[in-house]
């Protein structure tokens, strides 16, 4: 086994995105900013959501052979790719390079591939070959902007994220109250996790999502579709609608108007204990006000949250992304499959 470090973290397109990134998932707090390789048998491959995995037979540090725990985007930021799995062969030899995890001394986060073949796979938009002169992944939709749209169909339609464009959902500072800044503080993200496996993550976390969304109108309502977890929110355009005798859910209750060509969206009644996947917590009476502006070209989405919370912010808090609509993205299915643990 080799060992190289590098002074960018392997998840450079991970990072790149910011809070919008691959790896809003999981921590990334669990793996080291440097580069180990690693060379042994291929046990096992899980091309899935929400993560992919790999187990490896290989050497560890001390020459030790011991099975490593491999994982790497999801199936649905690889499937925007040109990344199969295709040329991995259960017993075959290959080479991974990855972040080592701090959790656990055979766990990683791979960024590349190399088959027994000769074929590379880099695991992620934006990751560079390493062994080979071109590799399979590196062919992606994720940077692509918003290309000319049938202006009409307002934001009903499929939106993308460009993962390319700077800054992210998340801010790195907040009016924190003194109790909030020590449940932060508090929160351990290798021991801790917002959205544990196929755990659906709720509202304003999944917002965070990369992956497409669509508007679908329903006659009184308007479906929000989020690819991750296969995620619905049912927006209700009444006026009078009243939720404060309906039960707390994970996504809470949302209500929507129209100002112009901007749909409005106010939700409450919001029962998830996060607000981000950093460990702030969410108060029992947290609001939420959203607001969706489609460009007058049609070729994005501007995207504007703000969160009124006694019980974790000082102030109310404002936070902005977008996405883009490109021809032919769609929403696909989720299929989140829970890992298997091994020996």
């Amino acid at each position: 086994m080799r060992y190289t470090r590098s002074v960018m973290a392997v998840l450079t397109a991970s990072i790149a995105i910011a809070s919008v990134s691959a790896r809003a998932h999981h921590s990334g707090s669990e793996y080291d900013r440097t580069t180990v390789e690693i060379e042994g048998t291929l046990l096992e491959v899980a091309w899935q959501n929400p993560h992919v995995h790999f187990f490896v037979r290989a050497k560890d540090a001390n020459g030790t052979m011991t099975t490593w725990d491999i994982e790497s985007n999801s199936l649905s930021i690889l499937r925007r790719t040109d990344a199969t799995p295709e040329n991995l062969k259960v017993g075959d030899t290959v080479k991974v390079a990855g972040s080592p995890s701090r959790r656990a001394p055979n766990r990683m986060w791979a960024s590349n591939i190399l088959a027994a073949n000769g074929r590379e796979i880099v695991l992620g938009p934006g990751l560079k070959p390493r062994w080979a002169a071109s590799a399979s992944g590196s062919k992606s939709t994720w940077f692509e902007g918003g290309t000319d749209a049938n202006k009409t169909a307002g934001i009903f339609r499929v939106w993308s994220t460009k993962f390319n464009e700077p800054g992210g959902l998340w801010r790195r500072d907040y009016p924190l109250i003194d109790a909030a800044k020590k449940a932060r503080a508090a929160f351990n993200p290798l021991t801790d996790s917002v959205a544990p496996g196929c755990r659906p993550k709720g509202m304003p976390t999944i917002m965070e999502q990369p992956y497409p969304l669509e508007f679908v109108k329903k006659g009184d309502t308007i479906l929000l579709r989020l690819e991750e977890y296969d995620t619905v929110r049912t927006i209700v355009m009444t006026p009078d609608a009243k939720f404060d005798a309906l039960p707390k859910t994970r996504l809470g209750r949302s209500k929507g108007t129209w100002e112009g060509d901007t749909l409005v969206v106010t939700t409450n009644r919001i029962e998830w204990a996060y607000f981000d996947p950093s460990g702030i917590p969410q108060g029992p009476s947290s609001s939420i006000v959203e607001r969706f502006t489609p460009t007058a070209d049609g070729t994005r989405l501007s995207y504007t949250m703000t969160i009124t919370d006694p019980a974790t912010f000082s102030a109310p808090v404002e936070l902005k992304r977008s996405w883009v609509w490109r021809s032919g993205e769609t929403v696909k299915p989720y299929n989140c499959v829970e890992r298997k643990a091994r020996s």
